[in-house]
């Protein structure tokens, strides 16, 4: 399969009317009443008359990496086999929703630079027919990162002009014991399944959607519906199909995860680390017992050993605080000069050599 080029993907894109940072899309599309709702639709060519069929609803492209915030594609979780109380099965919401958000891919700067003008533009449909100034649920307005929402009913009633629809329940990505549930929802409403395309054009498994989607780079195919409240304006991104353009990428393993970390060293007893202490000490040039400076600390190991001394000893334990001195003649008071001068003086006698 051909490596995915984002530069060529994206100039095919600007040469059509539906790609929102195109410079043919602003007048592709049109605001159209029908009934309590307003669609956004093709514009038509040729003059208006009542004979004319109705125009078709304005599929709109956009491009963006599907953020983990809000990503509920399925209606499970409006729905639980049976009730904790009575054991007894409950049915689906009819308002369950899909919802997804897209983000700017920042790491791909080819499709990065257009998502201001997908914003832009959509900011300019909604405030060509807003009567309240309130905007909802097609951008985001708190977020730090420019974002695109799509939320729409995955259950929608049957009327005289959608009563035919026959769409397959295995279409839709719920497990396999909710089929019954749905099978009861759909003499009454149409079930809307949620369809991706993989990079090759095949479907993606539809319990698979969730992970197969976050953090992805999609093409999303959309319309646009909006509803004017007293206090309020809203739009609503339906979802025509969503194509995988490039999956996301596997990020490497943590060095914070606990498989990562090295493994943890035992915890040692006292008399473990006294032994490690004397050991080190052992290891120096000079014996501790020359050192004969109160401000060095000497490892606990040798008091305890000094403190354990043989009855009859001739060596004297002159505790000084934090060090404890031990001298084998006794004298106890020699200054640091003086012993400097002995190591030195027992150092140059080694050195000599016999006649």
């Amino acid at each position: 399969m051909a490596q995915f080029s984002s530069s060529f993907h994206r100039n095919s894109l600007l040469r059509t009317k539906q790609y929102l940072a195109g410079s043919l899309f602003p007048s592709s599309a049109v605001w159209t009443r029908s009934g309590k709702m307003d669609t956004l639709t093709k514009v038509m060519p040729g003059p208006v008359n009542p004979d004319r069929p109705a125009a078709p609803d304005a599929i709109i492209i956009a491009v963006g990496i599907v953020s983990e915030d809000q990503l509920k594609v399925t209606p499970v979780g409006n729905w639980s086999t049976y009730t904790s109380e009575t054991n007894k099965k409950i049915e689906f919401a009819k308002d369950s929703k899909y919802t997804f958000l897209i983000i700017s891919p920042k790491n791909g700067p080819v499709f990065a630079i257009d998502f201001p003008v997908y914003i832009a533009a959509l900011k300019k449909q909604q405030n060509s027919v807003s009567k309240t100034g309130i905007d909802k649920w097609l951008l985001a307005k708190d977020s730090s990162d420019d974002t695109i929402i799509f939320s729409f009913k995955v259950f929608e009633p049957k009327t005289a002009t959608n009563s035919n629809t026959d769409i397959n329940i295995k279409m839709c990505p719920v497990p396999t014991e909710c089929w019954d549930e749905l099978a009861k929802i759909a003499r009454s409403h149409v079930i809307h399944p949620f369809i991706v395309y993989n990079t090759d054009g095949s479907i993606v498994e539809p319990l698979g959607i969730p992970s197969k989607l976050l953090g992805t780079l999609v093409e999303c195919s959309f319309g646009i519906i909006y509803y004017h409240f007293s206090t309020d304006d809203s739009f609503s991104g339906i979802i025509n199909q969503v194509m995988i353009l490039y999956p996301a990428q596997v990020k490497p393993p943590s060095l914070f995860k606990a498989s990562s970390r090295p493994d943890r060293l035992p915890t040692l007893s006292l008399e473990q680390v006294y032994a490690q202490e004397e050991k080190a000490v052992e290891s120096f040039a000079l014996p501790i017992s020359h050192l004969g400076l109160s401000n060095l600390p000497v490892p606990r190991s040798l008091k305890c050993k000094a403190s354990k001394e043989p009855e009859g000893s001739s060596s004297k334990h002159i505790n000084t605080g934090e060090v404890e001195i031990v001298s084998k003649d006794g004298n106890n008071n020699k200054d640091a000069e003086t012993i400097e001068s002995e190591l030195e003086k027992d150092t140059n006698d080694k050195g000599k050599t016999p006649a």
